[in-house]
């Protein structure tokens, strides 16, 4: 087992690598009316996801230049905001999103099929029908906006994060460092040709998380104990979508490994197939509860056979919080008899000027009960504080 600890530093700092070098920020346009008269008003809802690991400074503006073209003509245009609130021009943070709507008045010289580009990013274009100014449109000119666009439904690249990303320190009576790497990675395109042979295979991935005690309170600084888990599943973000986008139902299920790569008695190992629903409410477009069951049967666990005593077979995690301010989140477990476990995390953006571009989140950690470790996963311990900073949460 001992080659896991190679791979999971080597394969982990390259997914690291290239998910920092493929984020970006995406801009999304979405008109009002699919039909408009030259001369009238178009309403379009403008989207910011901010999908990089630094925050966005200048978040939107009051104006977007753009340009109009139709088959005969073309002009500049300008998208105002509408009713814009105070926070309009504020920083997007890493993972959060700024939807606003704009108008624009068309150009009596625009005709038929009309492309509206933004000047500074011409791939942020919509295409609108605009008929001759008095004549009457074809079809009734509004329609209700698709749901509210989420971070969580925009798809994803094949390499992504995973689950949260830290590194801590504290502890309680020594010194000690905590510490986790995790990505996914899609096997398949969900848009190719296989997926639209058979759908749903693009759901198909293969995860890795690394989460390691380092005891560096010591002389020799030794790792205490990490725990390889690589995994390989099916997961769908939005099984469920009602209410506008207010309320989303995502799907996770799969087989996982875990091991602590070591040898002989301190070898820990077990092998689970697991189903991990998620409910999550959006009480308005910045906070978010969540509610994340992963139930698990154990299909191998020789190197620890009572294990199931003290994990049970759930870890219930309830999250809430706003994208760009604090997030917290906690994370159960029960066995049997009085064997528990629970974990808070609170994390919150750092921001400039303090850190300027920086990215990331100053993090809080809390753990009590049994298993903080796979080695000890059936020691208990005492009440552990750490902080510290983490890029996904």
């Amino acid at each position: 087992m001992k080659p896991w600890k190679e791979i999971g530093v080597v394969v982990c700092a390259a997914a690291l690598s290239v998910w920092s070098f493929g984020a970006r920020a995406e801009w999304l346009l979405q008109p009002g009316s699919e039909r408009v008269q030259a001369g009238h008003l178009l309403d379009v809802i403008v989207y910011v996801v901010n999908d990089t690991s630094g925050p966005i400074p200048e978040g939107l503006p009051q104006k977007l230049p753009a340009d109009a073209r139709s088959p005969d003509n073309a002009a500049t245009i300008t998208l105002e905001a509408v009713d814009p609130p105070a926070d309009l021009g504020a920083p997007i943070a890493p993972g959060a999103f700024r939807k606003q709507r704009y108008q624009v008045r068309i150009p009596e010289n625009l005709r038929g099929a009309v492309q509206i580009a933004l000047e500074r990013l011409p791939l942020a274009r919509l295409h609108v029908a605009v008929d001759a100014a008095g004549a009457a449109p074809a079809q009734a000119q509004f329609r209700e906006p698709d749901p509210i666009l989420r971070v969580d439904t925009i798809p994803e690249p094949a390499l992504s994060p995973y689950e949260p990303m830290y590194f801590l320190f504290g502890g309680r009576g020594d010194d000690t460092a905590r510490f986790q790497l995790s990505f996914k990675y899609r096997l398949l395109d969900e848009r190719g040709a296989l997926a639209r042979i058979l759908p749903g295979i693009g759901g198909i991935h293969f995860g890795f998380t690394q989460t390691s005690l380092w005891d560096i309170g010591s002389n020799s600084a030794p790792f205490r104990d990490t725990s390889y888990r690589p995994a390989l599943f099916y997961y769908n973000p939005q099984v469920i979508a009602s209410g506008g986008g207010r309320f989303l139902m995502g799907l996770e299920t799969g087989f996982e490994h875990e091991s602590n790569g070591r040898d002989g008695e301190r070898s820990r190992s077990i092998n689970i197939a697991y189903v991990r629903p998620t409910w999550r409410w959006f009480i308005d477009d910045e906070h978010y509860f969540s509610v994340s069951p992963k139930i698990y049967a154990y299909l191998e666990k020789d190197d620890n056979p009572d294990i199931q005593n003290y994990r049970g077979n759930v870890d219930l995690n309830l999250r809430y919080g706003k994208r760009d301010g604090w997030l917290f989140a906690t994370t159960l477990r029960k066995g049997s008899s009085d064997h528990r476990s629970v974990q808070v995390d609170a994390s919150y953006p750092i921001r400039q000027p303090f850190f300027a571009n920086a990215g990331g989140y100053v993090h809080f950690q809390y753990f009590n009960g049994y298993g903080e470790t796979l080695l000890d996963y059936n020691v208990r311990h005492k009440s552990q504080f750490r902080i510290g900073f983490s890029i996904v949460r």
